[in-house]
């Protein structure tokens, strides 16, 4: 990750007194999490990756707090991940930003290449028929496809990923790494961190938001540095990782999606202050 500063030592889960000190005197609050891997812990098929209950009521008490605006803003297909958070009146944004639906019913759709849809046709065709096999498989989300190769024996895993990231890189899509799977998205300039930008000015107006509202934001992947990196300086951000000398954007480090629940819990607390 080109430009990440590793910063002073970290640990895992060194957040209270600086989330304390953060969201002292808060009037507003936007809490922005990305899905796989932070509400809920990476599963060996997305379908399995359902929502803890805990996670759901803390997430479902706090979108109901005056002055507490939330979204989720995930890898999936943002019908797919409004469906398995099952919550209406909070924001979503899929397929890294790409889409995006509001609880009013209102939509924001990128503008993607004209020729996207051959695109993907001739992608998915060529995945089928070098690199689908021994569990590798490919979910097609509309506006970005990931390749799948959690099952894959570990002894096969190195020659699939490869050969899918070739093929993926000669459609003329850019590939991004996940767990155990590659993303290929189009080549348009947006991001995470563009929506969550995006997302943050139509809630509060453009740049209105900037040291008037406090942001937290919280993801575990590499997708999810674009939004730490744009809103460095403006939000505490968190990063789910394995260890504690990954380079990062991220204010703090976070050992599990359990610590994510915990987080939420205190930040309900310190808005009853």
């Amino acid at each position: 990750m080109s430009g990440v500063s590793s910063g002073p030592a970290k640990v895992f889960d060194d957040y209270e007194e600086y989330l304390t000190q953060y969201l002292e005197g808060a009037k507003k609050l936007a809490i922005l999490l990305d899905y796989d891997g932070t509400l809920t812990p990476i599963v060996a098929h997305p379908d399995l990756a359902k929502i803890p209950p805990d996670t759901k009521t803390i997430l479902q008490d706090l979108s109901q707090v005056p002055g507490v605006f939330t979204a989720v803003i995930s890898g999936r297909n943002v019908n797919n991940v409004k469906e398995m958070v099952g919550i209406s009146d909070i924001v979503y944004a899929g397929n890294h930003g790409l889409e995006v639906s509001y609880p009013d019913g209102s939509k924001y759709v990128h503008q993607l290449p004209t020729e996207f849809d051959d695109q993907v046709k001739t992608l998915i065709s060529n995945l089928e028929k070098s690199v689908v096999r021994d569990g590798a498989w490919i979910e097609n989300k509309g506006a970005s496809l990931t390749f799948h190769f959690r099952a894959t024996p570990e002894e096969k895993r190195s020659e699939i990923e490869s050969t899918a990231r070739e093929i993926i890189e000669k459609a003329g899509f850019k590939v991004g790494n996940a767990h155990c799977a590659l993303e290929a998205r189009p080549k348009v300039d947006w991001n995470k961190g563009k929506i969550a930008l995006l997302i943050l000015d139509k809630q509060y107006g453009e740049n209105k938001w900037q040291g008037d509202v406090k942001v937290i934001f919280v993801g575990d992947d590499t997708t999810d540095e674009d939004a730490m990196l744009a809103l460095k300086g403006n939000a505490a951000t968190f990063r789910i990782a394995p260890d504690v000398n990954i380079q990062t954007h991220a204010s703090k480090l976070l050992s599990s999606t359990q610590s994510v629940v915990q987080i939420l819990k205190l930040v309900k607390k310190l808005l009853k202050k």
